[in-house]
């Protein structure tokens, strides 16, 4: 069995981040590989250097110290309960390799595999990841080996032009690429490199698959879910007039405990497994993410898409994927998505159809 070594985004604090990274380990093993994900540990992701973030968050705080320091201490609490929570599932679920990678020279270390893959997420958004991040695009994998990439993302329909020369010459190595959207497929296009579109790792599983690991602990209840990734008020406002009209209370999950103060019951940073079993059992979920648009899709739970103000483009592919682009909402008060509901019969076909084709794919770029 050979050896497959997986780089991607698993230590973001982030539950579509881990369970992508989960959804394509599992997904290797069923085709009889043993997946290794790279335990890459950005300095940028420790708590310290998040809260160090804190400063580029806005102009108030980049002036102030003591305003620094007050936000520091507040959001303290909420950084170490989402570290936990993440490292636990991390560690429980994802086979990670035993060397740590904090910095390009710990890549010489690592052991060496027989196909080495840049994972899904968004790998390749050099503003997401605060600079443009070269062991994504396997620059330290060794030349004879096969390197492949499965669903990675720009987050982005454009690269700036020094961007775009520095990542075509590191994807020229690469035998195979698909991406997430289809606007990444386009960037190939530009570059002479063929890219195939495919389906997200956490739409590669059942449903079935994923309530293996989900708990029961929101079985048989009726809410609205909501998620959303960039503070919104268009989101909140939404919630509060579909819990009016439909008579259903608000849960949402949150990152930061001091988001206590919105309408709903606040879930902050709940177990990975209790975030499944929220999306499983919601009558409704209204959201600005990607993987919880997919876990709707996947749980066939009817959704609401309020588009951030960056990085909508995964939104958009997945959406107009599924022949979905009407579960948008123009307004807060645009009730008429969710006066109807979403033929989970059509939209299953459309993701068993893709399903086939992403994992045919994945097959041919490890054997050939």
């Amino acid at each position: 069995m050979k050896k497959v070594g997986i780089i991607t985004l698993h230590r973001v604090r982030n539950y579509g981040s881990v369970l992508q990274a989960y959804a394509l380990q599992e997904q290797m093993k069923k085709m009889n590989y043993i997946p290794e994900l790279i335990d890459y540990y950005p300095k940028r992701l420790t708590i310290l250097e998040m809260l160090k973030g804190i400063k580029n968050k806005s102009e108030k705080f980049k002036n102030s110290l003591i305003l620094r320091t007050v936000a520091r201490i507040i959001i303290f609490p909420s950084y170490v309960k989402r570290y936990f929570t993440f490292k636990k599932f991390v560690k429980k679920y994802l086979n990670t390799s035993s060397k740590e990678c904090k910095n390009n020279n710990d890549f010489k270390l690592i052991e060496k595999y027989d196909i080495y893959c840049t994972g899904s997420d968004q790998v390749w958004n050099s503003e997401w990841n605060e600079k443009f991040d070269s062991p994504f695009y396997l620059d330290f994998a060794p030349d004879a080996c096969k390197k492949i990439a499965y669903a990675a993302s720009f987050g982005r329909s454009k690269l700036n032009n020094s961007e775009f020369t520095k990542t075509k010459k590191l994807l020229k190595r690469y035998s195979d690429i698909s991406m997430r959207e289809n606007s990444g497929v386009e960037i190939l296009k530009e570059m002479g490199i063929q890219g195939t579109q495919v389906l997200d790792p956490t739409l590669l599983l059942t449903t079935s698959e994923w309530k293996k690991i989900s708990s029961n602990k929101f079985d048989n209840k009726k809410y609205i879910l909501v998620y959303n990734l960039n503070r919104n008020k268009k989101i909140d406002n939404y919630a509060y007039n579909l819990s009016k009209k439909k008579g259903l209370k608000i849960k949402y999950i949150t990152y930061q405990l001091h988001d206590f103060y919105k309408k709903g019951k606040m879930y902050c940073s709940p177990k990975v497994e209790d975030f499944l079993s929220l999306f499983a059992n919601a009558s409704y979920v209204i959201t600005d993410s990607f993987h919880a648009t997919a876990f709707s899709l996947n749980f066939n739970i009817n959704f609401v898409i309020v588009y951030p103000d960056k990085f909508s483009t995964r939104l958009q592919s997945i959406l107009q994927l599924c022949n979905l682009l009407d579960r948008v909402a123009k307004d807060d008060n645009d009730m008429s998505i969710v006066d109807k509901n979403i033929d989970f019969e059509k939209t299953n076909k459309i993701l068993d159809k893709e399903r086939e084709k992403s994992l045919r794919w994945l097959e041919k770029a490890l054997k050939d």
